[in-house]
């Protein structure tokens, strides 16, 4: 229990991150999503992918569960990975993918996932936050 509490911290942090570059890069605003039957959709996907696959992929297989610079590694890779879905026209990229300021919430969420993985030894918590944090922008963020 004390790992999921501790995710739930780790989560808050990074939300505190992404609200703080947001006021600077002014990236996107707020809103409810309208198609919450589209959302239901994005979520159940999302939970393979990005979730699941992406934290399988760049936390446990590139990062691993020691060392600074593997996990420094696998961070940056997986920020340079969303402009490459962008330049490869992956189904999934979005133009804002190529964004200064997205590519360092993409950094804090790494981070976050890491700290997640490695702190409470299961891929779970790492999944679960950035799980949550693809619904929250697809269910109530709005790009300029």
């Amino acid at each position: 229990m004390a790992t999921w509490g501790q995710s739930l911290l780790i989560l808050a942090a990074f939300v505190v991150a992404t609200l703080t570059i947001n006021k600077v890069e002014a990236l996107f605003t707020f809103a409810v999503t309208d198609d919450p039957a589209g959302l239901l959709a994005v979520a159940a996907a999302a939970f393979i992918i990005p979730g699941l696959t992406e934290e399988l992929i760049f936390r446990v297989g590139l990062g691993g569960r020691t060392g600074r610079i593997r996990a420094a590694l696998a961070i940056a890779a997986f920020v340079l990975w969303h402009p490459v879905q962008v330049w490869l026209g992956l189904p999934m990229a979005q133009a804002i993918f190529l964004e200064p300021g997205f590519l360092a919430i993409t950094a804090m969420l790494g981070l976050a996932c890491t700290i997640a993985y490695r702190a409470g030894g299961s891929i779970w918590p790492a999944v679960l936050i950035h799980w949550l944090v693809v619904i929250g922008w697809k269910g109530l963020i709005i790009a300029p």
